[in-house]
């Protein structure tokens, strides 16, 4: 259908001065023989002397005339010609009534498609949902002493959705996409005064109180270990510091060469200068807290 829907058009507007209405006997003809014989003037003759109706349903819908929104009125057509496709003159409904709900149904799809970036369902439940929700919950009477819950529960039946369904359309359809990069606070476009939205957002693999809690344990941890250095005899210090925490650290040998001893005789002080430590915070009263 796609593929000759570009010729419609003009011939859309060549006709639309001169279209008239068709009679019951030509509106079944022109249908037959698209249906049986795939003509594409009979379809496009059809579908032209409904020009007015897709721009009735096309002002109706949006509110201002069709002339304004040239993307609705071809939206109007689409459903003129999917209507075509389908309809059966021989069921004795005439194709005006027929295709006003594939219009108004083409019409609405564009709308929820472009309503946001989001993808969203847009069956006919959804479309129906969709266009509903904000005129049954206005028109809905409020009914004394009744909760919240209890008149989402009236708004749910009259839609006919489950209630945790309208509490997701609800998100959805609240507002329009708006960029994260506009400025939160401050005077619109100065660019001063506020940051970008997207600044504000909360960043879900960010943890504060688990990242403060870590900061402050790494703190206490730091304090501790130090006190319990400067207990430690100056030698052995200065070789568990050497080897163990220097980056890079100093090998046995550069140690005993600085201290004037063997290398064995310095393992055998960090050895010991480790057994004092771990002796220290074992009898320390204040919890050792972990270092990560």
């Amino acid at each position: 259908m796609n593929a000759i829907a570009p010729s419609l058009f003009p011939r859309a507007r060549r006709v639309r001065a001169t279209a008239k209405m068709l009679t019951r006997e030509e509106e079944s003809a022109l249908a037959r023989a698209w249906r049986d014989g795939r003509d594409v003037d009979a379809r496009n003759r059809l579908v032209c002397a409904f020009t007015p109706l897709a721009r009735a349903i096309t002002q109706r819908f949006t509110g201002r005339p069709a002339q304004d929104d040239p993307d609705m009125v071809q939206h109007a057509f689409l459903g003129l010609m999917r209507a075509a496709d389908g309809f059966d003159p021989d069921r004795g409904v005439r194709f005006s009534t027929y295709a006003a709900w594939w219009v108004r149904a083409e019409l609405q799809d564009y709308r929820m498609a472009n309503w946001s970036l989001v993808r969203r369902g847009r069956s006919a439940k959804a479309r129906k949902a969709f266009f509903r929700l904000g005129p049954v919950e206005n028109s809905l009477p409020e009914r004394p002493g009744e909760s919240v819950p209890e008149r989402d529960a009236r708004v749910a039946e009259k839609l006919g959705v489950p209630i945790g369904d309208l509490h997701q359309m609800r998100q959805q359809f609240a507002a329009r996409d708006s960029s994260l990069n506009r400025t939160a606070g401050g005077a619109q476009g100065d660019g001063e005064g506020g940051s970008e939205a997207l600044a504000l957002l909360p960043d879900p693999d960010c943890d504060v109180e688990r990242e403060v809690g870590q900061r402050r344990d790494r703190a206490a941890f730091r304090a501790a270990m130090i006190r319990h250095f400067a207990r430690l005899p100056a030698r052995e210090r200065d070789i568990l510091v050497g080897n163990l925490l220097c980056d890079p650290p100093r090998t046995l040998q550069d140690l005993g060469q600085a201290h004037g001893i063997s290398r064995e005789r310095v393992r055998q002080l960090r050895e010991r200068a480790l057994e004092r430590l771990r002796a220290a915070i074992a009898e320390d009263d204040t919890p050792l807290p972990s270092p990560l």
